[in-house]
């Protein structure tokens, strides 16, 4: 990029840099305050990005980064079959084997910003929309055969043509696709919203000149590309590995799908190769851009907060994903869960290089229960008359957020992938979208992940299926993930708990397993029991200030057990009471409890364990006798089973 110094000064570069991501700020804020999508609206699973014209991107703001960081991607894709956009343009698609974007409900939409007869800028937007056709409501299909029955694939389409819509496209399109009318006015929402933004950045230019925009926006892209620089050269070369599974891929339901990756840092530039990822599988697969913006953004988790998150930063990173594999499938394989599931292991997998390659790269793994609920139950709303017919949107159960060193993780958040973006949709509006009853949701006790500083606490609930006689109710578990691959500590921090699923029907007493990436029918009367894991913490949890566990004793979210077992923290007998605020710490027997403990072999950090019985240190036997780690083979090498692990370690 350009090195001779910007000619305009620090205030005006401030000033148009910071207008115009508040301009792309309000373009994803009237979308949600405007928008019939249920997840758009009241979860804000969206993202707008400002690119130049030659579709780089200029800036983007809070919102979702598989939306946002992917904006590259589909940009090309669709430049290269159109050339530049016409002014009133609006291209859409979903398409992920053309636009290498993301799965079918996420659209994405391109419109080009003028200044009187001059391409300026484009806007990339991408919104997760009500439906999308295929098999079920909402489209999700977690045992798709191929990407047709997951749903209608659209490839790049001109809608909107110099500002007359296209109606035979629109026919077409919005003929195979459920709560059409929703949908057509979320587009239009969308379209609206850019063209105000239009308005606006023309407003900026005619205010500050066309050449002065443009420079400020090529000065930030310099200083991106620079702070990145900067930062990566801070890292030792060298090559750093991680790696990370899914449960399952919902076709063969007991084997994980794993992500490999290895890092090289040489100098300024650093390359994440996926090569060693699984070959494509079903559901789980994850388009090209959707690598690219997992393998992003835990970089700028571990960078310099202040640095742009534009072209300029992404230009000394390297991506190699070889075509056929999970990381980049190709057509007709499917990958409905590609923005959830298989986005938190590639997450996790990037994080775990990183974290071995700087201590800036801080632990925030999570997982999440994102389950989905589809059905058709044509009724009145006895508040409007109007018809519904089709019903479709997640129980989002999330783990909370991860710890960084000198923070505990926050309960309750979004997790990882989602950056505490996306909100969960209140209890009521879930109630009155969908047939189901909340009879609780907590905190979940013994679900924290354990550390110095502890991940944040799972949560559990139980919701009962109150859909009328006759009814269609379809549950999928297939943005869910977690139940056999926990989150990952860092920092000396050992694994999260694993969660789960449970189902119990109606007039039966027993709870039966509901796997993650599965598929079930719900009638009245069944409940839906989710235990979600929490989210990993940092550092040794013997060296967790006893008084933050006496806390959570006292409002039991950690058992006495837990307290003495993981944190070797001794509760006084004496004070467990009637009267909660009476728990006191026996601070003597908690100092010779925890000396003890961290010379036992079980306390023993699980991966370290499972390195060695990969370098022949150890036999797959002592890991267990000795360190209570049960290792089995899969995908061709030892891997640890945490849920027997579970069982054997201290908990």
């Amino acid at each position: 990029m350009a090195q001779e110094k910007c000619q305009i000064d620090e205030v005006t570069i401030s000033v148009i840099w910071n207008k115009l991501m508040n301009i792309t700020r309000e373009v994803g804020e009237r979308v949600v305050h405007g928008a019939q999508s249920y997840v758009m609206a009241n979860a804000r699973d969206l993202g707008p990005v400002l690119l130049d014209k030659n579709g780089h991107i200029v800036c983007q703001v809070e919102y979702l980064p598989c939306h946002c960081l992917v904006a590259e991607i589909p940009t090309k894709a669709i430049l290269d079959k159109f050339g530049a956009l016409d002014k009133g343009d609006m291209v859409l698609g979903n398409d992920g084997h053309i636009l290498q974007s993301g799965h079918l409900p996420d659209w994405t939409f391109l419109v080009p910003v003028y200044y009187e007869n001059e391409l300026v800028f484009y806007y990339h937007f991408r919104g997760h929309m009500a439906d999308s056709g295929g098999a079920y409501s909402g489209s999700y299909f977690p045992q798709a055969y191929d990407c047709i029955s997951e749903g209608i694939n659209i490839p790049p389409i001109k809608i909107i043509e110099k500002g007359k819509i296209d109606e035979k496209a629109r026919e077409i399109i919005f003929d195979n696709i459920r709560t059409s009318a929703g949908v057509w006015s979320d587009c239009m929402v969308i379209y609206g919203s850019i063209q105000r933004a239009q308005e606006d950045i023309r407003a900026l230019i005619g205010k500050y000149g066309l050449d002065t925009v443009k420079t400020c926006c090529d000065e930030m892209m310099i200083r991106g590309e620079q702070a990145m620089r900067s930062e990566i050269s801070q890292i030792p070369d060298g090559e750093y590995t991680g790696e990370c599974a899914v449960d399952s891929d919902g076709t063969i339901m007991d084997r994980p799908v794993w992500i490999r990756v290895k890092l090289t840092v040489k100098g300024d530039e650093m390359t994440f190769d996926f090569s060693d990822s699984m070959d494509q599988v079903d559901f789980v697969n994850s388009p090209l851009g959707n690598t690219y913006c997992f393998t992003y953004f835990p970089i700028f988790y571990a960078t310099d907060p202040d640095l742009p998150h534009n072209h300029g930063a992404l230009i000394p990173i390297h991506i190699i994903a070889p075509e056929g594999k999970v990381v980049n499938p190709t057509r007709p394989h499917t990958y409905g869960a590609c923005g959830c599931s298989t986005a938190t292991e590639i997450t996790d997998a990037v994080t775990q290089a990183l974290a071995k390659a700087t201590e800036k790269a801080q632990g925030v793994s999570s997982r999440h229960y994102s389950v989905d609920v589809t059905g058709r139950v044509p009724i009145k709303d006895p508040r409007t008359g109007q018809d519904i017919e089709y019903f479709a949107a997640p129980f989002l159960e999330e783990g909370g957020s991860g710890a960084v060193k000198g923070h505990d993780g926050w309960d309750g958040m979004c997790g990882t992938v989602l950056t505490g973006v996306v909100l969960r949709g209140s209890v009521e509006v879930c109630e009155l979208i969908m047939p189901f009853y909340w009879e609780w949701m907590n905190l979940a006790k013994d679900k924290e992940g354990p550390g110095e500083f502890n991940g944040a606490r799972g949560s559990t609930a139980s919701r009962w299926c109150t859909a009328m006689e006759g009814a269609r109710t379809i549950l999928m578990a297939g943005d869910a993930s977690g139940t056999f691959f926990p989150p990952a500590g860092a920092g000396g921090a050992p694994y999260a708990p694993t969660g789960d699923l449970y189902l119990k029907r109606a007039g039966r007493t027993e709870k039966e397993f509901f796997p993650t990436m599965s598929m079930s029918p719900m009638y009245p009367g069944d409940i839906l029991y989710t235990e979600c894991m929490g989210a990993g913490g940092w550092g040794n949890p013997l060296n967790r200030d006893p008084e933050k566990i006496k806390i959570d004793v006292r409002d039991e979210l950690i058992s006495v057990e837990r307290a003495r077992n993981v944190y070797g923290v001794v509760i006084d007998p004496k004070s467990l009471t009637d009267n909660p605020e009476d728990v006191a710490v026996d601070y003597k027997a908690t100092e010779e409890l925890r000396r003890k403990l961290k010379s036992d072999p079980r306390y023993r950090h699980p991966d370290l364990v499972r390195d060695d019985v990969r370098d022949g240190k150890i036999s797959v036997k002592e890991a267990r006798d000795k360190y209570g780690v049960v290792m089995k083979e899969d995908d061709g090498r030892w891997v640890i089973d945490y849920k027997e692990t579970e069982k054997l370690r201290p908990s």
